[in-house]
C-alpha cells in the first residue's frame, strides 16, 4: 500500500540578519519502511523527533526535500497538482488537535460534505446520504449534523474529524496523535471505533503517537523515530519484547507502571528507603 524510501525534510534556518549563509534544521532524515494493505504502522517518539513532519511530508501536505513516496505503486513526491489532487481521495489525515482541525464556522453536515463537493463525488440529497451514513460510522447521531464544533465535546469532535476522513473512502488513514488531547477514558473509546473502521473498511493505518501503550493496542508494527531519524523498525511484539535500540530501550523504560511496587522510588519518609 505504502513504501517510503529515505524521505527528507529540510527547513533552512538563516544564520543571521546580515548572512546569506543557512544552516538546516533536519527534521526527516532518509526515512524508509513499507506499510502493507490493511496493516496498522506505529511511529513512535518524544516531541520534536519528527513524527508530524515526515506525516505531512508522506502526504505532500508539506513539500518533501527528497526521497520517494510510493502510494499502491505511484510515485507522489514527483506527480503533478492536477493528478496529485484525483489521489488524494486514497489518502487522507486525522488531526491531533479535535479543536482547531475544525472550521467553527461549519455545521458538522457542511464539514462533512466538504471533500465530496471539492472531489466533486456527490451534492444535494446524496451529499446528504453520504454525511448521514459517515456520522452514524463514527457513534454520532443525525441529529448532530446542524451544530457547530463548539457544542460538542473533544471526543465528538475527533470523531467528527475521523467522519470528514472517511469521506472519499480512502485506503490509507494517516493518524497524527489522534487521542492525545483527550481525557483517558475518551481514548480508549476513541481508540476503540479507530480498531472497529479499519476491520470493517479494510483501512491501512499509519498511526503517529508519542504514546507506546497505544501503539502496542491498535498497530502491527512500529518504527522508532529519533532526532528524524528511523532508529528500529520490527512487529509490536519484537519491538516490546526484544528492542535493540537504546532509544526504544528507554521509551519502554518510560511507559508508567500501574502496579505501585514496580514503581517505587526510594524515599527518607518510606521505611523501604532505610533497610
Amino acid at each position: 500500500m505504502l513504501e517510503v524510501t529515505n524521505l527528507q525534510k529540510y527547513f533552512p534556518v538563516s544564520s543571521g540578519p546580515f548572512s546569506r549563509a543557512k544552516t538546516y534544521i533536519k527534521a526527516v532524515q532518509d526515512a524508509t519502511f513499507t506499510v502493507q494493505q490493511g496493516e496498522a504502522l506505529g511511529i513512535v517518539g518524544e516531541s520534536g523527533s519528527g513524527k508530524s513532519t515526515l506525516a505531512k511530508a508522506m502526504l505532500r501536505l508539506i513539500e518533501p526535500t527528497g526521497g520517494s513516496v510510493k502510494l499502491e505503486g505511484r510515485e507522489l513526491t514527483t506527480l503533478p497538482e492536477r493528478e496529485l489532487n484525483k489521489l488524494r481521495a486514497r489518502m487522507a489525515m486525522v488531526f491531533q488537535d479535535p479543536y482547531s482541525s475544525l472550521n467553527p464556522r461549519m455545521t458538522v453536515f457542511e464539514t462533512v460534505a466538504e471533500p465530496l463537493t471539492i472531489h466533486g463525488v456527490a451534492s444535494g440529497k446524496a451529499a446528504q446520504r453520504r454525511v448521514k451514513e459517515l456520522i452514524e460510522l463514527v457513534g454520532l447521531r443525525e441529529e448532530h449534523l446542524f451544530r457547530f464544533p463548539h457544542e460538542f465535546s473533544g471526543g465528538q469532535r475527533q470523531r467528527i474529524g475521523i467522519a470528514r476522513a472517511l469521506a472519499l473512502n480512502p485506503k490509507l488513514l494517516v493518524l497524527d496523535e489522534p487521542t492525545s488531547a483527550l481525557d483517558v477514558s475518551v481514548q480508549a473509546q476513541v481508540l476503540a471505533l479507530l480498531k472497529q473502521l479499519q476491520k470493517e473498511l479494510g483501512l491501512t493505518y499509519v498511526f503517529i503517537s508519542h504514546d507506546l501503550g497505544v501503539i502496542r493496542y491498535i498497530c502491527d508494527h512500529v518504527a522508532v523515530m529519533y532526532l528524524g531519524r528511523i532508529v528500529e523498525t520490527g512487529s509490536v511484539e519484537q519491538i516490546f519484547q526484544s528492542p535493540t535500540h537504546a532509544y526504544t530501550r528507554s521509551l519502554l523504560d518510560a511507559i508508567p507502571q500501574p502496579d505501585p511496587d514496580l514503581a517505587w522510588v526510594p524515599s527518607p519518609l518510606d521505611e523501604r528507603g532505610n533497610r
